[in-house]
């Protein structure tokens, strides 16, 4: 069963936090699934071979959520989970935040440890824009140049956001079409066509209803 709404990650973001010459550099964004977390952590080491740890922690859901953690030597409990907790007091969902560290000599201990990776984690999420995300479907609109700005105008103002616009013969516009309003879609389209632009169904999608307020990390 699709989820109606959630909260995610718009974009990927990346910040840093110095803490006794120690280094964190946390990168926080969207993610899909198991294997992307793979592929996003192997990218994370390549960048930074050098570094002392790679901590990491994501959710995705589907039929259910799904989430691991690493502290990747750190003290038990003192990187990962801090990181984990970011995204779960906050609800987001299909989401990965990877902290590289560079150990600057100093110990912090395992509060200091834990404060620090809440805190950039934290920020990085912050950059990373969370927001609500709703079901929605990918539409197809066929329109005649005459036509195309003004229906363009008019779906853009009635809430079904233009993806792309692709030229080919005539234009073709594509929509994202919030759930439970494919009548209504169809209904725009006809009046504003004279009935000769139908849109046609692509794919399921999701889309961006708003962004969401403070980020908490406590």
């Amino acid at each position: 069963m699709r989820r109606e709404r959630w909260i995610s990650l718009s974009q990927i973001a990346e910040t840093r936090l110095t803490v006794k010459k120690s280094v964190f550099i946390a990168e926080a964004g969207p993610l899909a699934s198991a294997e992307e977390a793979r592929i996003r952590m192997d990218e994370i080491r390549k960048r930074y071979p050098d570094a002392t740890h790679h901590v990491y922690a994501w959710r995705v859901s589907r039929e259910e959520i799904m989430q691991k953690y690493s502290d990747d030597k750190e003290p038990s409990g003192t990187a990962g989970l801090p990181v984990l907790d970011v995204l779960r007091k906050n609800g987001i969902e299909d989401a990965i935040v990877v902290v590289t560290r560079y150990f600057g000599g100093t110990q912090l201990g395992t509060g200091g440890l834990a404060r620090a990776y809440g805190e950039v984690a934290a920020e990085a999420v912050r950059e990373a824009v969370p927001c609500v995300f709703a079901a929605a479907a990918r539409y197809e609109i066929r329109v005649e140049f005459p036509l195309f700005e003004r229906l363009k105008y008019v779906l853009e103002k009635e809430g079904f956001p233009v993806d792309r616009v692709m030229y080919r013969d005539c234009p073709v516009i594509q929509i994202l079409c919030p759930k439970n309003s494919e009548d209504r879609l169809a209904q725009i389209c006809s009046d504003h066509t004279s009935g000769r632009s139908t849109p046609v169904f692509v794919e399921d999608a999701e889309m961006i209803v708003e962004r969401v307020g403070e980020t908490r990390n406590e």
